[in-house]
């Protein structure tokens, strides 16, 4: 028994499906482009500043009692490029013990346009 249990611990990341990334990674040119980072800012302002915060910097009106509270996304790792796939699975499948939800209604093109609109939330940019 102990035998076939160290084999499929082994095996689970094999017939998972786990690759080792985060996500699909961004299509070429989006996280820049001017009409995605718009488009993500509607979809940010309709459901996620109330707890971001319109500014991304995690001072929402729905704040109170979030423990943690909302992530800063004017700041690394979800403010850099590097950060993006990240960015994605925390909007695609939620962030456990958080208040951060799945957002299984939108669609990939949605998350990637708001992940472009929150690298565009840096300071420095």
């Amino acid at each position: 028994m102990r035998m076939l249990l160290m084999a499929l611990s082994v095996l689970s990341p094999v017939t998972s499906g786990c690759s080792g990334r985060a996500g699909p990674g961004p299509p070429a040119g989006l996280l820049a482009s001017a009409a995605a980072q718009r488009a993500g800012a509607r979809l940010f302002a309709a459901d996620c500043a109330v707890c971001h915060g319109d500014d991304g910097d995690g001072h929402g009106a729905r704040q109170e009692g979030l423990n943690p509270p909302p992530a800063d996304l004017t700041v690394p790792p979800w403010s850099q490029p590097s950060g993006a796939e990240r960015t994605f699975q925390a909007i695609r499948q939620g962030v456990r013990r958080t208040a951060m939800a799945s957002w299984p209604m939108l669609s990939e093109a949605q998350i990637w346009q708001l992940v472009a609109y929150i690298e565009a939330l840096a300071p420095n940019r």
